[in-house]
């Protein structure tokens, strides 16, 4: 277990380029009109007539059409009950399987990673902060360990741990990796493959997914983008006897008995082990939303444990009086003596964490 614990939301991704949950269908609709997801289309025109269905709710009931985290929940909980305005039962699994499609193509289009020659890197802010990481575990007197949960889909952070050359443990399996970095991702991650055979989640590392998919540009090219969710099908039927579905495990912050939702417990269990052993925890990027009760109860649960609280830090740019209360009703006694708000983005928080961990003089 790790005694230093980040918490990362969609304000870091956002840095990288990815559209806030509240930006996300604006974006896609963007991507849509302007031609750059021809090939995926289809999809993007069954998510929005599915939208466009949803309006008739709003007669005798209030429902975020513009929030792309409230439509998916929306999506799932209408393949439970079988119901959908505009479509018949059998078609709303379709619909979700759209959506992911969606969100898998917006992000794979909006997040850009450096790139020269064959050599890519990481989004600066990911690369930064993986350098904290490694400042924290080796020159920071005394080290630490770490461990990171997000509840981002994309891969910026999967990327920046490869380039430098540190192992990930999603928490999938049943015990830890060793001298690895927790990287847990509550809400599945575009490089998450379902095995058709038993549901089981199949990771396809960056160091597998490259030694397949060389990519080379000219040397005036500075960005490329990594499509990994878009071929996961593709390379796991080319590279291994294992056969996955089309779209990534990527599932909303719901609380049901949805596809994955058993297998991602492990996930979850893995998240609540990491807080109840952190000395210090570090929340990035995050708003606590009035009706995020995942997170909520996940804090409330995870950090019931014997280690000291010495430091719980927000950093969010907003600088609103209500998104403080939120993280502040969530605190208990002993925690919100530790406890600060500070209005920095991702990028500057890094050097702010950085000044609790010194190196030797």
């Amino acid at each position: 277990m790790s005694n230093v614990v980040f918490v990362l939301g969609a304000g870091c991704s956002k840095q990288c380029g990815a559209p806030l949950m509240a930006d996300f269908l604006d974006v896609a609709s963007y991507l849509h009109s302007t031609g750059k997801v021809d090939d995926k289309a289809p999809y993007f025109e069954k998510v929005f007539k599915a939208i466009g269905a949803l309006q008739v709710v709003h007669s005798k009931s209030q429902l975020d059409l513009n929030n792309i985290e409230s439509v998916f929940n929306a999506f799932e909980i209408a393949n439970t009950i079988g119901k959908l305005p505009g479509f018949v039962p059998e078609e709303i699994p379709s619909v979700i399987s759209s959506l992911k499609e969606v969100i898998v193509t917006t992000l794979e289009q909006t997040i850009k990673f450096p790139a020269r020659g064959s050599y890519i890197s990481a989004p600066l802010p990911y690369k930064s902060f993986v350098e904290l990481l490694q400042h924290i575990m080796s020159d920071a007197v005394p080290t630490h360990t770490v461990s990171v949960i997000t509840f981002n889909y994309d891969i910026a952070i999967d990327v920046a741990l490869h380039m430098a050359r540190l192992g990930i443990d999603y928490g999938l399996g049943s015990s830890s990796s060793s001298g690895y970095v927790p990287l847990l991702k509550l809400h599945g991650s575009l490089n998450w493959a379902s095995n058709s055979n038993d549901g089981s989640i199949v990771p396809l590392t960056l160091g597998d997914y490259l030694s397949k998919y060389s990519i080379k540009f000219p040397m005036n090219i500075s960005e490329c983008r990594i499509p990994i969710g878009a071929q996961l099908k593709e390379y796991f039927s080319n590279n291994t006897n294992i056969e996955v579905e089309a779209e990534p495990v990527i599932v909303p912050p719901t609380w049901n008995k949805a596809e994955h939702h058993q297998i991602l417990s492990q996930v979850w269990g893995r998240a609540a082990k990491e807080l109840s052993q952190a000395e210090y925890i570090f929340i990035i990027g995050y708003s606590l939303t009035e009706t995020d009760v995942f997170f909520r109860l996940l804090y409330a649960l995870g950090t019931v444990g014997g280690a000291p609280l010495k430091k719980i830090e927000v950093f969010n740019p907003d600088n609103s009086v209500e998104t403080r209360k939120r993280f502040e009703s969530l605190m208990g006694s002993g925690a919100i003596a530790r406890f600060d708000y500070k209005q920095f983005d991702f990028s500057q928080s890094i050097s702010k964490i950085k000044n609790h961990f010194p190196s030797r003089q």
